[in-house]
């Protein structure tokens, strides 16, 4: 009995000490959803960027990080005060990057199973005319 008191004990002193996420602050799974959101903007930003030298990396990189922020119905300063917070507390980014990182290494396995699209020639002509 004595034994099971002490654990009781001790997971509730351990779940009370655990630090709660303030209410302003993005919850981790909706800031992994908004983090992977940005970095795929991003990345579609250095793809514009390469493919038409005039586009500001900058420039185009506020619009489109701004949409996300839109779609995720936050604001910048939201992203920003969240992701500082996040940074102050390496436990958890490091729970929510390893998160991303398996989502990104399932989607390259899934991306290598798909078979490569078929072209006919036919079409290649009608999209470069």
């Amino acid at each position: 009995m004595i034994r099971f008191i002490l654990i009781i004990l001790i997971s509730v002193s351990f779940f009370a000490c655990k630090e709660s996420i303030p209410s302003e602050i993005i919850k981790p799974k909706k800031m992994q959803e908004v983090l992977w959101d940005v970095l795929k903007a991003e990345a579609l930003v250095q793809q514009m960027v390469k493919a038409d030298s005039g586009k500001s990396q900058n420039i185009e990189s506020n619009k489109l990080t701004a949409q996300v922020f839109m779609i995720h119905n936050i604001t910048k300063e939201d992203f920003e005060k969240s992701y500082s917070y996040y940074i102050d507390h390496p436990d958890i980014m490091r729970g929510i990057f390893d998160t991303l990182s398996t989502q990104k290494t399932q989607i390259n396995i899934l991306e290598r199973r798909l078979p490569k699209p078929v072209i006919s020639d036919s079409l290649k002509k009608q999209v470069n005319e």
